[in-house]
């Protein structure tokens, strides 16, 4: 199955899921988070890949309970802690190794990028307290999912190269379509959906000369965190420019 495949399929839960409850997208994002870390050593390559396991679902479902806990501002004031505790248990993983710790920068510099992805991926529930910021992540998620769809264009030669601006007009497109759907500004719900869409498409394209992504889980992988890197993009546009959205 395509990237592109189960990167529509990932984006199409979180928006149902965003729509129904700030519960249920809590839910909807730990169990991608789940998908992440079983299969985020295997893509990557890396050194012991049960420790890398645990240490990135322990510290993921973390993330995710510390946003999904809160109903009312501060959303954000326990992920630091939660973070934290993530990464000093991603360190004392590589204490504990005793296979000689090769490879001990990209092991350690890996697990962290996998919490961060968690930790962006948990950014989408906050803003689903208020009908604003759902629109926001809806928004998104669906440029995520448009951006998806484009690469299906990157088998034409000739669209190739311009990959990263079709996705880019794409998710904007989509984003749009949102906003007028739920009558909101649509300006800054295209700002939304052309970086989530960026964001998105880069992530693909990053992972994808890896020689892991000939095989089915790696690609599930890169599919998931194509769609939870965007989680950071409605919270920061919503705190600046939508401060409603936040206000549960």
């Amino acid at each position: 199955m395509h990237v592109a495949s189960f990167a529509v399929v990932t984006a199409v839960v979180l928006a149902v899921a965003a729509l129904a409850s700030p519960v249920m997208l809590a839910v909807a994002v730990a169990a991608c988070t789940v998908v992440l870390a079983w299969g985020w050593a295997g893509a990557l390559g890396l050194p012991a890949p049960r420790g890398s396991f645990v240490v990135i679902l322990l510290g993921s479902l973390a993330l995710v309970l510390a946003v999904a806990a809160r109903d009312s501002e501060p959303w954000l004031v326990w992920v630091p802690a939660a973070l934290s505790i993530g990464m000093i248990v991603a360190f004392g993983h590589q204490l504990l190794r005793v296979d000689g710790r090769p490879r001990l920068t990209e092991s350690v510099s890996s697990v962290v990028l996998a919490l961060w992805l968690a930790a962006s991926g948990a950014l989408l529930v906050p803003p689903v307290h208020s009908a604003e910021g759902r629109a926001l992540v809806v928004a998104a998620v669906a440029a995520a999912l448009a951006s998806a769809l484009t690469d299906l264009l990157g088998r034409v030669p000739a669209v190739e190269q311009w990959l990263s601006a079709v996705a880019m007009v794409a998710g904007g497109a989509v984003a749009v379509v949102v906003a007028l759907a739920t009558d909101q500004p649509w300006t800054t719900w295209l700002l939304v959906g052309v970086v989530a869409a960026a964001l998105s498409q880069a992530t693909r394209a990053v992972m994808a000369p890896l020689p892991t992504m000939a095989l089915t889980r790696p690609r599930l992988v890169s599919a998931v965190a194509s769609v939870l890197v965007v989680g950071v993009v409605p919270y920061l546009v919503a705190l600046v420019f939508v401060g409603e959205a936040l206000t549960g």
